[in-house]
């Protein structure tokens, strides 16, 4: 155990040292709104009221 707080401790000083190269990922999903909430909402119902999931429990 000691060894993985060693190890921990030196990367988390070379993190805090900006010794790591940090990269970015964009996002190039939707945007979260109002819309989109409601949106997923209603998919989400509508994958309830379908017979898919009673279909799969059944497996």
């Amino acid at each position: 155990m000691t060894e993985a707080k060693v190890v921990m401790d030196n990367f988390m000083e070379k993190l805090a040292a900006d010794e790591y190269k940090k990269e970015n990922q964009p996002n190039n999903g939707p945007e979260i709104d109002v819309d989109f909430i409601d949106a997923q909402l209603m998919s989400y119902s509508k994958l309830l009221k379908s017979d898919m999931i009673k279909a799969a429990l059944d497996e």
